[in-house]
């Protein structure tokens, strides 16, 4: 093995490359002042002190009092216990945060899921409260079929006046995008609540208000929501959706929206 690849060696177990390289040529020499080893080294002299510092401090070299003074390395089976005891002890360390980091944020979204699936219990006591009710503007309008859909939502959104806010399915606004540029381009405010930066999201960042949510989305339904009064909801896989304009559903899906709004972090 050659000198560079043990000096990689040596910072893939938490040593700097100037700690690397000052610690293999301190072995190679033996002995050596800080100005000698600066050049033997090949690192700047204002910076050889420094490091020579925090192996010292790693319990890497010692150093022999005198005027100037003097290096030595550790041997190298002591040193690399040393090194290799310390990088496990912090890999454990953050293994420990890591865990509980995602312990919390699992807790706190299976919360999110039992609330919002209170929330839309709503939808049933709707539907059963006007199972048999004619079809009116206060009524649900179930769509079926991608093509229907992209019809209806692209519908929806031209309609819009003061405000749009969209999800869709994987983050998949491609059929809609001249849709949405014009809609903006007349001065309607149009949010989007993302959970992965897809191309159809980049084609879109110049003309609308973008929140990204880095957690993952469980249910992954679209919704579109205008000004307030109307609305419309898309399934999972695009298959099947409905429009709605009822005061109680909306209610509901705006609920939804604000709520991922709400975990969303606007981007620039």
């Amino acid at each position: 093995m050659n000198i560079g690849d043990l000096q990689k060696a040596l910072e893939t177990m938490g040593l700097t490359e100037y700690e690397a390289k000052t610690y293999v040529s301190l072995i190679q020499k033996g002995t050596s002042n800080a100005g000698n080893l600066s050049k033997i080294a090949d690192i700047p002299h204002s910076k050889i002190y420094e490091v020579l510092s925090r192996l010292e401090k790693k319990k890497l070299v010692e150093v022999q009092r005198g005027r100037p003074l003097f290096y030595k390395a550790i041997k190298p089976s002591i040193a690399l216990e040393r090194i290799e005891t310390r990088l496990k002890d912090t890999l454990q360390k953050e293994y420990a945060q890591r865990k509980s980091d995602l312990e919390t944020l699992y807790s706190k979204k299976l919360g999110q899921i039992s609330q919002a699936n209170k929330m839309l219990d709503e939808l049933d006591d709707f539907y059963e409260k006007n199972a048999d009710i004619e079809p009116s503007e206060e009524f649900v309008w179930t769509i079926r079929g991608k093509d229907n859909l992209n019809k209806q939502a692209k519908e929806i959104i031209q309609s819009a006046s003061l405000e749009v806010r969209l999800m869709m399915p994987l983050d998949d606004f491609s059929e809609l995008i001249p849709t949405i540029k014009t809609t903006s381009a007349r001065g309607v405010n149009i949010l989007l609540v993302i959970h992965e930066l897809t191309g159809s999201v980049q084609k879109l960042k110049s003309a609308v208000n973008i929140f990204y949510d880095k957690s993952p989305l469980h249910t992954n339904c679209g919704m579109i929501l205008v000004d307030n009064i109307k609305g419309m909801f898309i399934s999972e896989n695009s298959t099947i959706g409905f429009k709605v304009s009822s005061k109680s559903v909306l209610m509901v899906l705006y609920q939804f929206y604000h709520h991922e709004l709400e975990e969303s972090t606007k981007m620039n």
